[in-house]
């Protein structure tokens, strides 16, 4: 039997995973550069509205005692028709980029209605639309009085398989509030709080099949009673809107065992992840690594058994160090 020193030291580490995304910055404007005015929030940094002319949408500076800098707003002022929209493209697609998922935040703000207009109350959006113009999803933030409160939509109401739901948590008129979430296109789940509490978890992002891309985000004001005439002076505030992809982790590589069979050769067992590959490298001195060994590359695996490594090489003298290398095997 070759006499071998004893396995002093197992090394396993986990190499970035190629294919997967690092985060990246798809689009932040805290609305500072944008011009202050009415009508300014449209034609500037990508963003068109629909209605350009009656000042429904403005960049207004020092609200909220000039803490937030400039903001964007919609509502206020009587629009041009009763559906108001202001999008910002981003046409990213998940499915030929390097991450299936994007995160997004926003602060916002509603302002209540007024005996101006008889305290007429609307419905606010957040809203993400394909690269076709389908809708995809909403958050509906709801100021009337009827169905006040956080709601949420995967679809149009035009399509079928579209449903609205309610979430059970309310706003607080006149305060401000940061909304965040997740989309996961791969699985179509997605996932938002309000100031850290959940609003809904893991719901179905888009069920009137769609494609699912992400064409734009938009803030939207809908009138909840008829034509533009029954407006409400009620007005969203936005502010700090981020969008950016996630980075996924690697998932953990689950040593089985470490041993020594009776012919002295040194067996590694590990349990794989599918859609993974793996590289058994090995060195003398920690420093300098050789990827070398007989068949010490495994493929991504079609099931989830444990892979085994059977070095059959080692050294007359000293020690053999080794480490295991998961690559994405996409």
């Amino acid at each position: 039997m070759t006499k071998v020193a004893p396995l002093r030291l197992l090394v396993v580490l986990l190499a970035l995973l190629t294919g997967l995304a690092n985060a990246d910055l798809l689009y932040f404007t805290d609305f500072d550069e944008f011009p202050e005015g009415e009508n300014a929030w449209d034609d500037f940094e990508g963003w068109q509205a629909s209605d350009r002319t009656s000042g429904a949408q403005a960049i207004i500076p020092d609200l909220l005692g000039g803490a937030l800098g400039n903001t964007a707003t919609l509502g206020f002022n009587r629009p041009n028709r009763s559906l108001t929209t202001v999008a910002k493209t981003i046409n990213y697609n998940p499915a030929t980029e390097s991450s299936a998922v994007t995160a997004f935040a926003l602060l916002f703000g509603i302002e209540d209605s007024t005996e101006f207009t008889n305290y007429r109350r609307d419905d606010f959006f957040v809203s993400f639309y394909n690269t076709n113009g389908s809708a995809l999803a909403s958050v509906r933030i709801s100021n009337t009085d009827t169905d006040y409160g956080f709601w949420y939509r995967n679809g149009s109401p035009q399509a079928q398989g579209y449903e609205e739901i309610d979430t059970g948590l309310d706003f607080v008129q006149g305060e401000l509030q940061e909304l965040t979430g997740i989309i996961d296109f791969a699985s179509n789940r997605w996932s938002a709080e309000i100031d850290g509490i959940p609003l809904f978890t893991d719901a179905v992002f888009n069920g009137t099949n769609r494609a699912l891309t992400f064409g734009f985000i938009a803030i939207e004001w809908q009138i909840a009673q008829g034509g533009t005439s029954n407006y409400g002076d009620n007005f969203i505030l936005v502010s700090d809107l981020r969008i950016e992809t996630v980075e996924d982790d690697a998932p953990p590589v689950e040593i089985d065992s470490i041993s020594r069979d009776p012919a002295g050769n040194i067996r590694i067992s590990w349990l794989p992840t599918a859609g993974y590959s793996y590289k058994v490298e090995y060195s003398d001195d920690l420093v300098n690594w050789r990827t070398d060994l007989p068949a010490s590359d495994f493929p991504s695996p079609a099931g989830t058994g444990p892979l085994l490594f059977v070095d059959a090489n080692l050294p007359q003298t000293g020690s053999r160090y080794y480490r295991l290398v998961q690559t994405s095997g996409d």
